[in-house]
C-alpha cells in the first residue's frame, strides 16, 4: 500500500490532475482507487487517468503492451476494455466523496497512427485523449536506456527540425485534446546535445507548432514532472507557455504524469500560476 501520510494537502484546493498512470501502464505503480484516494488527500477536485498506449507496428513491440491484473498484454483494442471498466468502476465510487474521475488515454504518436486513434475513440467513451511524442522514427528517446540508440542518428538541428515535425503533425490531426510535455525532446537531449537543443527548439516551436495547435484545437498541459526529476523548469519552459499564450494556444491542463499514486499533484502549487490566465507568470518576459 502507498504511504498516504507522505502526501501532503496542496494550498490551493479543487484543482485537476489532467496526467496520471496507474498500474495498467507497463512502467506505473498503484491501482486506480489508489491514486483516487492520493488527489482525495491532496485536495483535488479531479484526476483524469492517462494509460500509456503504444502500439506504433514498427516499434518493435517491447513497449505496445498494457497490464491487466498484473499480466502483461498485447496493446490492442479488446485488451484495452478492462481499465475502461475500472475508470468507470472508479467514477461511482469517488464522486460521492467529492472527486471527479475522468477516462482518459495517453497515445503514443507515430506516423500513420491517425486512422487507429480515431477508431478507438470510436469504440470507447474516451473524455481526454492526451497525445504523447516519444520517438523519432520508431527509435524512443524518452528513456534512459533508449535515447543513446536514438540520438546518434541526428545532428541537433536534425531532431529539432525532426521532434516539431512529429508534433505539428499531431496538432494538425485534430484529434488530440491536448499534447502532452511539448519540449519532452529535452528531457534527455539537453544532456546529449548541450544549450544549442533548447534554442532552436524555442524557435522551431513557435514558427512551426503554434500555429499548428491552434489549428487543430489542440491544447498544451503543463507536465510538473520534469521537477520531479530534477530540472528547473516543468515540462515545457516557462519561457515555451508563455510564448504559448501570447501566440493564442491554449495552455489548460496540469499534469504531474504520476506514475505512482504518491505523485499526484506532485508541485501543483507552484504551477498552477501558469494555467490560471490571471497570472503574472505568464505575462512578458
Amino acid at each position: 500500500m502507498p504511504d498516504f501520510d507522505s502526501v501532503e494537502p496542496l494550498s490551493n484546493l479543487g484543482l485537476s490532475d489532467y496526467h496520471c498512470h496507474c498500474d495498467y501502464s507497463v512502467d506505473a505503480t498503484g491501482t486506480i482507487d489508489e491514486y483516487c484516494e492520493s488527489a482525495l488527500r491532496r485536495g483535488l477536485a479531479e484526476i483524469c487517468f492517462t494509460t500509456h498506449w503504444d502500439t506504433n507496428p514498427a516499434g518493435g513491440g517491447e513497449d505496445n503492451l498494457i497490464k491487466v491484473a498484473g499480466q502483461l498484454l498485447r496493446a490492442i483494442p479488446d485488451n484495452l476494455a478492462p481499465y475502461v471498466d475500472d475508470v468507470l468502476r472508479a467514477k461511482g465510487v469517488f464522486s460521492p466523496r467529492g472527486l471527479s474521475v475522468v477516462l482518459g488515454l495517453e497515445f503514443g504518436w507515430f506516423p500513420g497512427c491517425e486512422e487507429s486513434a480515431a477508431r478507438l475513440k470510436e469504440r470507447y467513451p474516451i473524455e481526454y485523449f492526451l497525445c504523447g511524442i516519444h520517438e523519432l522514427d520508431s527509435r524512443c528517446f524518452s528513456c534512459e536506456h533508449c535515447y543513446p540508440k536514438c540520438f546518434p542518428h541526428y545532428t541537433v538541428e536534425q531532431v529539432v527540425e525532426k521532434y516539431v515535425g512529429e508534433v505539428e503533425a499531431a496538432a494538425r490531426s485534430g484529434l488530440f485534446d491536448c499534447i502532452a510535455h511539448l519540449d519532452y525532446i529535452r528531457k534527455y537531449g539537453e544532456k546529449y546535445y548541450g544549450p544549442r537543443l533548447n534554442e532552436l527548439l524555442f524557435a522551431r516551436l513557435a514558427d512551426r507548432a503554434f500555429p499548428a495547435l491552434m489549428a487543430g484545437g489542440t491544447a498544451l498541459e503543463v507536465n510538473t514532472s520534469a521537477i520531479r526529476r530534477g530540472f528547473g523548469d516543468n515540462f515545457p519552459r516557462a519561457t515555451i507557455i508563455n510564448a504559448a499564450r501570447r501566440a493564442g494556444v491554449d495552455v489548460r491542463y496540469l499534469g504531474s504524469d504520476a506514475h505512482a499514486p504518491a505523485q499526484v499533484g506532485y508541485d501543483f502549487d507552484a504551477a498552477v500560476s501558469l494555467v490560471a490566465p490571471w497570472s503574472e507568470a505568464w505575462c512578458e518576459d
